[in-house]
């Protein structure tokens, strides 16, 4: 029979032995969700943004023009340990794909060996019963190559290639996660810094009022309730003092490890508290491509593309596996003329053909695995849909209540301060006691407070909605689930 044929039976007799494994057993396999409706909640929002044809820019922290803010994210994406090892995946992943396509070309090595060896006498290999030999092999050309006739090597490579590009989206998913973590902190940061310079204002008039109501005590002006009524608000202030210290000192420690630094390092960063909220706006086209500018939504559809392709690796395995075979060489007993005797000269070709005929259900048992981890990687996309759609939404509801509350407290701090106006103008005239003035501050000083906040709160916001947006990601080629 010749080898064209051998092989020709091989393979119908493969087919015939394995089409029965697949059948009509099949369980539907798990879909990709398509992109929930957001046409309406994207709508609604657009009064309070502008529109634009552009997406966040990569670099979207430089809008903030903060020169702190750009050195404290540049040195946490170079040195943050989290993001070293998420970029040391990916060349893992790259590798494993070299690995991959070389197994689509021939391998060509070459061995030498060298044996001494004696039989037995009382063996049953009677003829060579105690008989010594020194065997050398020199085998300058050895050649396989696998014949993929089922697919499966390039299935395979397009499924290392798949996993690569995921890796590649949630190494850009960890590099916007740290640079918007960062970015909040500093505002945390700032807001902090802003609460404590207050909390410090409150604490000196709150010394104040108490040293007037002792002086009130010492001329009998007054009773001892309310010296303590004083002591009182001045214990809660310094509270409230050692509270923001707390949050700098906090904030600081968090920028550090965030950087990949250390506390001492954390304790030198610049806080700029006068900071310009840069000129929010919606892209145009956000519902429709939100898709390819969210690098976690591409990572989870990577992923489950490479589950597909390695659904058909586990396929193949039952079918007949085809090698090509081939070797040339110097074959000898005799170590003397193993070079010199053109007898010695030895070689084959030929196919070697392996049938998955019986192996206890591990093939079957393979096919399921991957199957189920296919639907597990499909759901994780839905998954990730369905949050990056609710986090577009809550970003969007919670910009617009800042908005808002941003509004309504600024118009409190400015009758605050108007009233503050007033007490100081009655004290002037004689018509109001020295506390009034004192107290007309520290309602001032306690508006300016939950501003502060409020500020701290809008920025942070701010973060989040570039975040929602992908943070200037964005896909070679647009996702089409």
């Amino acid at each position: 029979m010749s080898v064209s044929r051998l092989i020709a039976f091989g393979l119908i007799l493969g087919i015939s032995a394995n089409c029965a494994r697949f059948g009509d057993e099949e369980s539907a396999r798990a879909s990709l969700l398509p992109m929930p409706e957001m046409t309406n909640t994207v709508a609604a929002a657009r009064g309070s943004f502008a529109s634009s044809d552009a997406w966040s820019a990569q670099d979207w922290w430089t809008g903030f023009a903060s020169p702190e803010l750009q050195r404290l994210i540049s040195t946490a994406l170079a040195d943050n340990p989290d993001l070293k090892a998420t970029a040391a995946r990916l060349r893992q992943s790259q590798a494993m794909v070299d690995a991959q396509a070389a197994e689509l070309y021939p391998t060509i090595d070459a061995n030498v060996s060298f044996s001494a060896q004696r039989f037995s006498a009382n063996s049953v290999q009677a003829k060579l019963a105690g008989e010594n030999f020194r065997q050398m092999l020199i085998n300058p050309l050895i050649l396989r190559y696998h014949l993929d006739f089922w697919g499966r090597d390039e299935a395979a490579l397009q499924g290392a290639v798949g996993r690569s590009l995921a890796a590649a989206a949630e190494l850009a998913d960890a590099r916007l996660l740290l640079s918007s973590t960062v970015a909040r902190g500093y505002f945390e940061l700032l807001a902090a810094a802003v609460k404590q310079g207050i909390a410090e204002q409150i604490v000196a008039e709150r010394q104040a009022l108490l040293r007037f109501e002792q002086t009130r005590l010492a001329t009998g002006l007054t009773a001892d309730a309310p010296i303590l009524q004083a002591r009182i608000a001045l214990a809660n202030a310094e509270q409230g003092l050692a509270a923001a210290r707390a949050d700098v000192e906090l904030n600081k420690n968090l920028l550090a490890a965030l950087a990949g630094k250390g506390p001492d390092w954390g304790a030198g960063i610049v806080i700029e508290p006068d900071q310009l909220e840069q000129a929010l706006t919606l892209p145009v086209d956000l519902p429709l491509h939100l898709l390819a500018h969210r690098p976690d939504i591409s990572a989870a559809r990577l992923h489950a593309e490479a589950a597909a392709e390695e659904i058909k690796v586990a396929e193949t395995a039952f079918y007949p596996d085809v090698n090509l075979v081939a070797f040339t060489g110097l074959h000898s007993v005799s170590l003397s003329d193993v070079l010199l005797q053109g007898s010695s000269l030895a070689y084959a070709v030929g196919p070697s053909i392996e049938f998955p005929i019986f192996e206890g259900g591990r093939l079957r048992a393979n096919l399921t695995y991957q199957e189920s981890a296919y639907d597990a990687a499909v759901e994780r996309y839905n998954r990730s849909l369905v949050h990056a759609v609710q986090e577009v939404a809550d970003a969007l509801s919670r910009w617009r209540e800042l908005d808002e509350r941003l509004a309504a407290q600024r118009q409190s701090l400015a009758d605050a301060l108007a009233a503050d106006k007033l007490a100081d103008s009655l004290r002037s005239h004689g018509l109001s006691d020295r506390a009034a003035p004192s107290l007309a501050k520290l309602e001032v000083y306690q508006q300016q407070f939950r501003l502060a906040a409020l500020v701290g709160e809008r920025h942070k916001a701010e973060i989040n909605i570039i975040k929602a947006l992908g943070g200037g990601y964005s896909e070679t080629k647009p996702a089409t689930p």
